[in-house]
């Protein structure tokens, strides 16, 4: 067995004092019995009149094991902490940093980016915040930076990539042989894998009245992964939460009454932009047209799309999203 494996046992310990009591209560009233007691003692080989010696020894035992329980208790809560499903603290980066030896300007670039990562999802910034971690793990690919990044993933939407990225997390740090780190590797692999969040489980009822390719956006809620399961969009301005990979495709839907007309502008992130496809479709998913963008700060021209009845259009994305800008009309 695996020390990881063993830590993650000793996790489940939780609270030797009521089986303690548990067991002591059926010893006594186990003892308030006539034949419990005779056969103790034939058991034993032993006389009433050496009871008391006999006690003193079993009640040093019982107290030494007792201890012993709780040592295991306290072990157990104290590793359940530290390989808890959360982000990884600084400190827990800086040591992992340290026990690399890892070049000094790498190390210190790869720590400048994390911590900026950790603020950015502070202040719910979230397609920065994974940009900065994907940035750390280039410059020095540490198990805490990847389990952070799962866990965004996985809150921005995207299982599949959560996973990929927990799964890095683990083979990290099994390879630096860091059982504990491993340990919680492998827990937020688990959470990550067997609690996806549902697609477009954000996406938005309403749109602010302040939304705009330059200024506040809304969140690009996870797409659905073919037109049977697109997720619905509003009219309204939205920002990419994350690169998609291995030219995977998310699709959304769009209402468009009959005879208005559905708009669909797309703008790359500022900067250190990867290229990326929009494509609109028709209600029976055939395409109507497309691009393939590419450089930092680029404008699509309109696809447009009008509904000769009331029906759905979709949209495919597939690239560099995060950081874009999506300005989805419908007049």
């Amino acid at each position: 067995m695996h020390m990881s494996e063993l830590i993650k046992a000793a996790v489940s310990v939780k609270d030797p004092f009521t089986l303690f009591a548990f067991l002591a209560l059926l010893v006594l009233v186990a003892f308030r019995t006539k034949s419990v007691p005779q056969a103790f003692f034939r058991l034993l080989g032993k006389t009433p009149e050496q009871f008391p010696q006999l006690m003193r020894r079993t009640l040093m035992y019982v107290f030494l094991a007792f201890l012993a329980l709780c040592g295991i208790a306290v072990t157990g809560q104290v590793l359940g902490y530290m390989t808890n499903v959360r982000a990884a603290s600084v400190e827990e980066m800086k040591q992992e940093l340290a026990l690399q030896g890892t070049d000094q300007s790498a190390a210190r670039q790869a720590m400048e980016e994390y911590q900026r990562g950790l603020a950015q999802a502070e202040d719910q910034k979230l397609s920065e915040a994974i940009a900065s971690l994907e940035a750390s793990i280039k410059s020095v690919p540490t198990a805490a930076a990847q389990e952070t990044l799962a866990l965004l993933y996985q809150k921005a939407g995207d299982s599949k990539r959560a996973t990929q990225i927990a799964s890095q997390a683990v083979a990290t740090a099994r390879e630096a042989g860091d059982a504990v780190r491993t340990a919680k590797a492998e827990r937020v692999l688990s959470s990550v894998s067997t609690s996806p969040q549902s697609p477009g489980g954000n996406a938005p009822k309403s749109c602010p009245s302040d939304v705009g390719m330059v200024g506040p956006k809304v969140d690009l809620p996870a797409g659905g992964d073919s037109f049977e399961t697109a997720i619905s969009l509003i009219p309204c301005v939205y920002k990419g939460m994350f690169d998609t990979q291995d030219k995977q495709f998310l699709y959304y839907k769009i209402s468009v009454p009959r005879g208005q007309t559905l708009q669909v502008v797309m703008r790359t992130r500022d900067t250190n932009s990867a290229t990326a496809e929009i494509r609109l479709h028709g209600p029976n998913g055939g395409m109507l047209g497309g691009y393939t963008v590419y450089g930092d700060s680029n404008v699509t021209n309109p696809l447009t799309y009008k509904a000769d009845d009331s029906s759905f259009a979709f949209l495919s994305l597939s690239g560099g999203l995060r950081g874009s800008a999506f300005e989805i009309s419908v007049r």
